[in-house]
């Protein structure tokens, strides 16, 4: 330092040149500033994502498992703010048909920041942490269940809108078996709320529709548009007059908007015409009129196998072979569905298509998280997602059985009658329990054996349903012969067969 001072820098001259440039203090500024005043939520995305993956990287192994095994224990969470009876009810339904199907209850994710600084994740949908969580434990052979909400980015700023959504899911097994199991879970579920004469099941597969797009000859950078503007009749019924007037729209806009040739629409108007129907005709039709190729041979084999299983659960009326149909999940490859409810006649009613649920087939989503440390093969895999929130709001009021659970005076009176019997048990201590809550009870207390009335037919039939969680059996008895019932079947440990049926 020059002891003369006009030989020293000026502050000035300091902060110019002697401290380091403030360009990342200026940069940091603008990102602040757009975060705040754009639109595009990019740049809010691209920091979250800077600063907590950096983050979670750090966190120990302990704490990540811990953070993966709170997924069994979200019920008391998922539940919290059913508030309204509608509500309740749907899940309840939904959880009892996946429980019948022994199935058990275990995030690409919409990311927040909140004031304090900490980060917010909310589920954008149920089954990427079930796949991780499967993959880790090398799962080959397990049921799921899970209800939960979902949510989705916003427009703007706006807070990311949550629907009510349920999942089953099938790990193993032969896939055509196992998908027809989830589209029964899924219809059993539907017809508790809806007359399934307006409830269609569109089928399809994967290879079927990069077969049908190479028949038609339309090309890869076009396929997106097409099927975009084929969506548009995706919830018409195949054959109706609604369908083939919303083919002129269709037809008018692919040979003026995209400009494909018109033998190409010509063509895609046969398939959506001739080729989209009651399974087994459009089966019939597609094996005629496609190359026997490999790929094609085994989609039309295995919807075809689909079919006959649906067939044995006695489910073929309103199910169609849609093959122009696209999936709504990328990881969708093979065998997927979706479920509509359709218009009525009825004043007032839908006057398009709604979208109950969706699934198929995710071999190809296994076999892309498979880590190459795992040498078995992934398993296969199927599920379902039903849309319950739009249940919810369309489900009509008169086809709801009103519920009747017992009174607190009949189960009081009934646990008496056992503990004369030197019978060990109890009952859930609040007024009117649901079967969510019940099974949470049991569940919290290792209660193997539960006794419940499910709605008003049963009750005006005077009997009751017991049903032994851990065997998975379940048996309708007359309220007078529960004791006796009881009784015999716990001398025998409830395991003899004869006693279910």
């Amino acid at each position: 330092m020059s002891p003369s001072p006009s030989d020293r820098p000026s502050a000035t001259e300091l902060l110019k040149h002697a401290f380091p440039p403030r360009m990342e203090s200026e940069l940091l500024d603008n990102i602040l500033r757009t975060m705040q005043t754009s639109e595009d939520r990019s740049v809010y995305d691209k920091v979250l994502n800077a600063i907590f993956d950096e983050m979670l990287s750090m966190k120990d192994q302990q704490h990540h498992d811990g953070r993966l095994g709170s997924v069994s224990d979200i019920s008391a969470i998922q539940y919290a703010d059913l508030h309204t009876e509608a509500r309740d009810y749907v899940v309840d339904i939904t959880r009892e048909v996946f429980r019948q199907h022994c199935a058990n209850t275990s995030k690409n994710t919409v990311k927040l920041l909140t004031h304090g600084g900490d980060m917010l994740e909310l589920c954008h949908e149920l089954r990427l942490p079930f796949v991780s969580w499967v993959i880790s434990s090398q799962k080959s052979s397990f049921k799921r269940y899970e209800i939960s909400y979902v949510h989705r980015r916003p427009i703007g700023h706006s807070p990311p809108s949550r629907y009510l959504q349920g999942d089953f899911d099938i790990i193993g097994g032969a896939s055509a078996l196992t998908e027809a199991e989830v589209i029964k879970v899924t219809r059993d579920i539907v017809a508790r709320f809806f007359n399934l004469d307006f409830c269609d099941i569109h089928l399809n597969h994967g290879d079927l529709l990069e077969a049908i797009w190479s028949w038609v000859g339309v090309k890869s950078e076009h396929r997106q548009k097409v099927a975009e503007l084929l969506s548009m009749m995706g919830s018409l019924r195949p054959q109706s007059s609604e369908r083939k007037s919303k083919w002129v729209v269709i037809r008018r806009q692919l040979l003026q908007e995209l400009n494909l040739p018109e033998a190409v629409v010509n063509r895609l108007q046969t398939v959506g015409l001739r080729f989209c129907g009651a399974a087994d005709q459009a089966l019939a039709r597609l094996r005629g009129a496609l190359p026997t190729d490999k790929p094609t041979r085994k989609a039309l084999d295995e919807l075809s196998d689909l079919y006959s299983h649906l067939r044995v659960w006695r489910i073929e009326r309103h199910v169609y072979i849609n093959p122009l149909m696209p999936p709504t999940e990328g990881y969708h490859r093979d065998l997927f569905f979706q479920v509509y409810l359709v218009k009525d006649n009825n004043p007032g009613s839908l006057t398009e298509g709604t979208l109950l649920a969706v699934g198929g087939c995710y071999d190809y989503l296994l076999r892309q998280m498979w880590g190459l440390e795992h040498k078995s093969s992934p398993p296969g895999a199927v599920g379902a997602s039903l849309a319950l929130e739009t249940i919810i709001q369309h489900s009509p009021v008169d086809v709801k059985p009103i519920r009747r659970w017992w009174s607190i005076a009949e189960r009081m009176e009934l646990v008496a009658e056992l503990w004369e019997e030197n019978i060990k048990a109890e009952f859930v201590p609040i007024t009117d329990p649901s079967l969510t809550e019940q099974y949470e009870y049991a569940n919290e207390h290792d209660i193997k054996c539960l006794v419940i009335i499910t709605d008003t037919g049963v009750s005006q039939k005077g009997s009751v349903k017991v049903r032994h969680l851990e065997l998975k059996k379940e048996k309708e008895v007359e309220r007078e012969n529960l004791v006796r019932f009881l009784l015999d079947a716990m001398a025998i440990q409830f395991k003899n067969p004869s006693i279910w049926n």
